[in-house]
C-alpha cells in the first residue's frame, strides 16, 4: 500500500515538474511521531540504518535528514523523515527497485518498530540568486 501512494505520488510530482530542473533539489518529507516508549535517539539509529539501506541500493545515493521541532508545545514526539535525491529522475529509477526483500524494505520494517509515518509530500527546493 506504501509503494502504491508513494508511485502515485511520485507520478504527480513527475507531471507537475516536467520542465527541466537544473541543478534542484528534491527532498522527500515523510511526517513522523515516535511510538509510545521510544526515544529521538532510536529515531536516528533506524533512520542511519534505512539511509544505508537505501545507498546500497542501485540509484540510492541520497541525503537524509530528521527535521525535529524545538520549540512548539505539544510535538515533543513529532518529527519529519526527509529524504533528498540529486533529481526526480534518480527518486523514480530509485523506487522502481523498491520492493519486498529489498535492504530497504527490511529497513522500513526496522523503521516501523520506532516510529509511525502518516503520510508524505515531495518538495522541489529552488535556489533563489
Amino acid at each position: 500500500m506504501v509503494r502504491t501512494a508513494i508511485t502515485l505520488l511520485l507520478a504527480g510530482v513527475v507531471t507537475a515538474f516536467a520542465a527541466p530542473a537544473g541543478a534542484n533539489e528534491f527532498d522527500h518529507v515523510w511526517e513522523c511521531e515516535l511510538k509510545a516508549g521510544k526515544t529521538l535517539d532510536e529515531a536516528r539509529a533506524v533512520s542511519r540504518a534505512w539511509l544505508a539501506a537505501a545507498r546500497s541500493m542501485e540509484h540510492g545515493e541520497r541525503q537524509a535528514y530528521i527535521r525535529y521541532p524545538i520549540i512548539v508545545g505539544d510535538s515533543e514526539n513529532r518529527f519529519d523523515f526527509v529524504v533528498r535525491a540529486p533529481s526526480l529522475a534518480t527518486w523514480g529509477a530509485f523506487y522502481d527497485t523498491y520492493d519486498d526483500g529489498t535492504a530497504v524494505a527490511d529497513a522500513d520494517l526496522k523503521f516501523a518498530e520506532v516510529a509511525i509515518c502518516s503520510g508524505s509530500t515531495m518538495w522541489e527546493s529552488i535556489v533563489v540568486q
